[in-house]
């Protein structure tokens, strides 16, 4: 087993205390950073770039939004073979217990998708047996303590209050949630399937800026996929110290864009809006880019990731 951890960030300052806050951490579990720098040509730590990577695919990678750290999920894919597990964090978040443990250990296990329990901890009477072990983890989706992933309205609304109480548990199949990747991990079998969605000065539609919902419509496609796949996403096992709100401000203009879209591409798909088909077609070639990387088996293809 060997883990590769993505972290997206324009701050020096603010990452070098979050490698200082993870080294024990990333030496007990071998793990290998990988740091995107945003900026207007996303770059490695050595200068590798998305046209270094990807070819005439680099425009799938979006900058000035952290969805730049698509970059880093497709340098795994074409350069580091080894890596089992990828994991994802915002450079402001610092480890709570033994984090990467805790997503690990989760992702070893199987976990019922058909139905859902009453209780994190158990079965009750009555919850079928052979579905208990019905569909392999591929997503552990952590949480945060310290700042909550709170929406700007929500936020001038009601104040930037901390939240200490998170469901648990595998997503049943079928069902939406809003997908955070400040705090998750994947097995490699995933990565075709792993795109977050664009973001930033390059989006391009109605003059609009379109941020902060990269992740959120990810765990959307994501969730849909896995399902098709009887493959499990569960949430809440691992968690880390969310140490630095965003401002709340700047986070309202970024949002506003997005969402009406939001309120409608979960129940209505793609053809809402020129978007979301184009979110469809980038992640139908991020799929088979990936795929060719990683040359991997192309028997994943069969159920087409993107749709």
């Amino acid at each position: 087993m060997t883990i590769a951890c993505v972290v997206p960030t324009i701050r020096p300052a603010q990452h070098a205390a979050f490698v200082e806050a993870w080294a024990s951490l990333f030496d007990r579990h071998n793990v290998q950073l990988i740091t995107v720098w945003d900026g207007d040509t996303p770059r490695l730590d050595d200068g590798t770039t998305a046209a270094d990577i990807l070819g005439a695919d680099a425009d799938l990678i979006y900058h000035r939004s952290d969805v730049c750290r698509n970059l880093g999920f497709a340098y795994i894919a074409r350069c580091m073979p080894e890596v089992t597990h990828i994991l994802t964090l915002d450079d402001d978040c610092f480890p709570r217990g033994d984090t990467i443990a805790d997503h690990l250990a989760t992702l070893e296990r199987r976990y019922p998708i058909s139905w859902m329990s009453s209780s994190p901890e158990a079965y009750p009477r009555g919850f079928p047996y052979d579905i208990r072990d019905e569909a392999p983890a591929m997503v552990s989706h952590g949480v945060w303590y310290g700042n909550f992933d709170w929406d700007a309205q929500t936020q001038l609304q009601n104040g930037n209050a901390p939240i200490d109480t998170f469901f648990r548990g595998p997503i049943p199949r079928g069902v939406l949630f809003p997908f955070c990747g400040m705090n998750v991990m994947i097995r490699r079998e995933a990565l075709p399937l792993f795109y977050f969605a664009p973001q930033g000065p390059r989006v391009g539609f109605d003059g609009q800026v379109w941020d902060r919902f990269g992740d959120i419509w990810l765990g959307i496609t994501l969730k849909r996929a896995l399902d098709r796949r009887n493959w499990a996403m569960v949430s809440g096992y691992a968690a880390v110290e969310h140490t630095r709100a965003s401002d709340v401000h700047t986070n309202l203009k970024k949002e506003a864009t997005g969402l009406e879209w939001n309120e409608r591409f979960w129940s209505e798909g793609g053809a809402i809006h020129p978007y979301f088909e184009m979110y469809r077609d980038l992640r139908g070639r991020w799929a088979e880019r990936i795929e060719q990387l990683m040359e991997h088996d192309t028997s994943l293809m069969e159920i087409a990731p993107w749709a």
